[in-house]
C-alpha cells in the first residue's frame, strides 16, 4: 500500500492501442502505467541529476521485463514500447545509462489531482459544501411550502405529468451542445484539423505560438518540442506556406 495506486479508466479499452496489442504488449502498458512516477523525482540521468515528471522513469528493458513476471520477454517489451511510441501512447530515450521513458497522456490517463490540484480542491470541497447548504436551505423552505400548499399540488399532478411528457417529447433538442474547441492562432488550428483532437490535445494545445514571417512555436515541455520538431515541423511549414521554428 505504500507505494500507491493508478486508476486503470475504462476508455482505454476502447483504443485503438489496446484494441491492436497483443496480450503481453496489455501487460506490458499496464506494467508501465505503474512503474511511471506519480509526482515528480530525481535520478541520475546522462551523469547528471535530472528531475523526472509525472509519468516518466528512467528503466531498463531487463527492469520492464521483471516487473512484467512470467511469460514476458526482453523481445516483448521491445516490441512493445516501439508499437507504444507509433501510437504516441509514450516517448523513450535510449543512452548507455538507462532508458527514459514518457508516458504522453499520464494526465489524462490518470486524472492527477496530487499536490499541485490541492487548493483547488479546497476551493471545490468549500463551494460543494456552500452549496450543500443552500440546497439543504430550499429543501426546507421547500418542504413548509409543500405541507402548506398540499391541495394545490394534488390539483396540478396532471399539468406536471403532461408537461413532463412535452419535455422528454423534446428533450433532445433542449439538451444544448458542447460550445465549439476555441484557437489562439490560426496555426493552432490548422494542426486541429489536419492531425484531430488527440494530437492537438497532447503536443500542441500548451504551445505558445507567435505568427510574423517565421512562425515561432514553444512548449513549456522540452519532449514536446522534439516531438514537434521531428514529426510535424515540415508539415506544418508545408500548410501554413512559412518557416517553423521550434523552441526549446
Amino acid at each position: 500500500m505504500a507505494e500507491g495506486w493508478i486508476k486503470l479508466h475504462r476508455c482505454l479499452f476502447n483504443k485503438a492501442i489496446w484494441q491492436n496489442s497483443t496480450p503481453e504488449q496489455k501487460v506490458i502498458l499496464i506494467t508501465l502505467l505503474g512503474m511511471a512516477n506519480h509526482k515528480g523525482k530525481e535520478w541520475e540521468w546522462k551523469g547528471k541529476q535530472f528531475k523526472a515528471k509525472p509519468g516518466m522513469l528512467v528503466t531498463s528493458l531487463d527492469s520492464i521485463c521483471t516487473r512484467c513476471g512470467k511469460g514476458i520477454s526482453v523481445q516483448n517489451v521491445r516490441s512493445a514500447l516501439n508499437k507504444f511510441e507509433k501510437y504516441e501512447f509514450l516517448t523513450q530515450e535510449v543512452t548507455k545509462t538507462g532508458r527514459l521513458i514518457t508516458i504522453v497522456n499520464w494526465g489524462i490517463y490518470q486524472g492527477v489531482i496530487e499536490e499541485g490540484n490541492k487548493d483547488t480542491n479546497k476551493e471545490v470541497t468549500n463551494d460543494q459544501q456552500s452549496t450543500n447548504k443552500e440546497v439543504t436551505k430550499s429543501q426546507q423552505t421547500g418542504n413548509k411550502e409543500v405541507t402548506t400548499n398540499k391541495n394545490d399540488k394534488n390539483n396540478n399532478n396532471d399539468n406536471n405529468v403532461k408537461e413532463r411528457e412535452e419535455w422528454e417529447e423534446g428533450e433532445e433538442e433542449k439538451v444544448p451542445s458542447l460550445p465549439p474547441l476555441s484557437f489562439p492562432t490560426n496555426t493552432h488550428k490548422k494542426f486541429y484539423e489536419q492531425w484531430g483532437e488527440d494530437s492537438y490535445m497532447t503536443w500542441f494545445m500548451d504551445a505558445v505560438v507567435i505568427e510574423g514571417e517565421v512562425i515561432n512555436i514553444s512548449s513549456p515541455y522540452s519532449f514536446k518540442n522534439e516531438i514537434l520538431r521531428s514529426k510535424y515541423k515540415e508539415y506544418l511549414e508545408i500548410l501554413t506556406g512559412k518557416k517553423v521554428e521550434i523552441g526549446g
